[in-house]
């Protein structure tokens, strides 16, 4: 083993008339986005999705309650989370010649993407706060993790410690086994200490490192939970912070296959979800089939209930093994999105009422300035939380909506107003 594989960083208007004519003109052209999702509970979460292009449907049809097998589950994951694919290299399953080639890199992706839980914590010890974090809750397999830790002193008078030498402080990974898989103190030579060293009233010391996702071989640390600690290196009772850094959220069969055209289950939706957003595992799991849950994953599916990434079903029952439906894909990923922030709505004053071919909306933004966005030929608005058309949209709405892909057309509505 050579080496250590962390990194110190040194840190206008239109006349009425017209305007109604337009609309009745163009109004057989424009549709919703989906014509069988009217009135379920996921409704505007798949249009929300839609919109977003993270699930797509088959012409005007979503199909609901159609199923989702793994390659699909891993596709619409990896465009939920956002996650770009570098670096991320397919294992060699017995049946990655079954994983259709839209299906490859998300694969890839996921089954090496990392995630952080929790991506902060602190720990008080009288006067002295210590914080331990890392930059990111998500990522790829390429990313490197900057991870921070300060000492503060939270008093109004200065506080002495001792040390054995000028290492103030360490950086240690370990594996689930237990073992050191990085430190960053390895190999680093340091000084004696001859007296205790001071750190000022309401004065932190910061401290900050990388860690590559390598081991101390330069070698791809394997899927796993790994523990992520930061130390205050003082003489008598040193302190320890963890993190948990979870390596490959979505993992292969105990025979080596990834089975992509199987259907997904509950199970591996919840699951999958949860640590791909690096939730910490939740209460009791009080669910009236909890013995059917394998027991490392009741506190994950707890966690996923909690976060409502999945619903009860029945009689209070989580059916693990029951397969996944389009539409409870979309709740979890609905559920991702905004977690993770990752909508990004547009908002901004209509100012004038809706016309042109296609259709075009001006809004004041909230920095003031007047902008025009076309809206897709499939969209969908609700105003005051109700179904309603462009036609129903009034001078003074306060808009939220989604672009296509950010920068294209409007595809979906949100408006407020009297």
């Amino acid at each position: 083993m050579t080496g250590n594989r962390f990194h110190r960083l040194r840190v206008r208007v239109v006349p009425a008339l017209f305007l109604l004519a337009a609309l009745t003109l163009v109004a057989p052209a424009w549709a919703a986005i989906f014509t069988d999702i009217s009135g379920l509970p996921m409704q505007r979460a798949i249009e929300r999705l839609a919109a977003k292009g993270i699930l797509r449907g088959t012409g005007d049809r979503f199909t609901p309650n159609g199923p989702v097998t793994r390659g699909e589950l891993a596709l619409y994951l990896f465009r939920a989370f956002g996650l770009t694919g570098e670096g991320a290299k397919l294992p060699a399953y017995r049946d990655a010649g079954e994983i259709a080639p839209e299906h490859r890199t998300a694969v890839a992706a996921l089954t090496g993407m990392g995630t952080v839980s929790p991506q902060k914590v602190e720990v008080r010890k009288g006067p002295v706060l210590y914080t331990l974090s890392v930059d990111k809750a998500v990522y790829s397999p390429d990313q490197r993790i900057l991870i921070s830790f300060t000492i503060l002193n939270t008093s109004d008078q200065p506080i002495q410690f001792e040390y054995a030498n000028t290492q103030f402080w360490d950086f240690i990974v370990r594996n689930p086994k237990g073992e050191e898989v990085a430190k960053w103190s390895l190999g680093r030579p340091f000084l004696p200490v001859s007296g205790p060293v001071s750190l000022a009233a309401k004065q932190p010391i910061k401290a900050q490192t990388f860690w590559r996702q390598l081991d101390q071989a330069d070698d791809a640390v394997d899927p796993g939970r790994y523990e992520i600690i930061a130390v205050h290196t003082t003489k008598a009772n040193p302190t320890s912070l963890s993190l948990f850094f979870n390596k490959g959220v979505m993992s292969a069969y105990p025979d080596g296959t990834f089975k992509p055209r199987q259907q997904a289950t509950r199970l591996e939706l919840a699951t999958i979800t949860a640590r791909g957003l690096g939730l910490p595992d939740g209460g009791g799991l009080n669910a009236s089939d909890a013995n059917a849950v394998p027991q490392e994953d009741r506190g994950t599916m707890a966690a996923a209930l909690e976060k409502r990434l999945i619903n009860f079903v029945g009689g209070r029952e989580v059916r693990p093994a029951q397969g996944v439906t389009r539409a409870e894909l979309a709740q979890a990923l609905d559920a991702v999105m905004d977690i993770l922030k990752r909508y990004n709505f547009a908002k901004g004053t209509l100012k004038d009422p809706v016309s042109g071919t296609p259709p075009q909306l001006t809004i004041e933004d909230e920095r003031k300035a007047l902008r025009t966005f076309r809206v897709a030929r499939n969209h969908v608005v609700y105003r005051n939380d109700r179904p309603a058309e462009l036609r129903d949209l009034r001078p003074g709405d306060t808009l939220a909506f989604l672009n296509v892909g950010d920068v294209g057309d409007v595809a979906y509505i949100e408006a407020t107003g009297r």
